[in-house]
């Protein structure tokens, strides 16, 4: 995979990723204050992979 795709492809998962986040941020305020450590805590998790996945794309890349 060229380089600009691979940074398309990158830019696109993180773009959707956000998006994703900042939905489920926005429905933390109907869900009670008890049940937002679980949303942070996922939130944290799949982010994470995220990220992790773009490292290794990178470090591939690299190769």
């Amino acid at each position: 995979m060229s380089d600009q795709t691979e940074d398309d492809a990158a830019a696109g998962l993180a773009e959707q990723t956000l998006e994703g986040t900042r939905q489920r941020l926005a429905d933390l305020d109907g869900l009670p204050i008890s049940e937002h450590v679980a949303v942070f805590d996922q939130l944290h998790r799949d982010l994470s992979a995220v990220l992790n996945s773009i490292d290794q794309q990178e470090d591939q890349g690299k190769s």
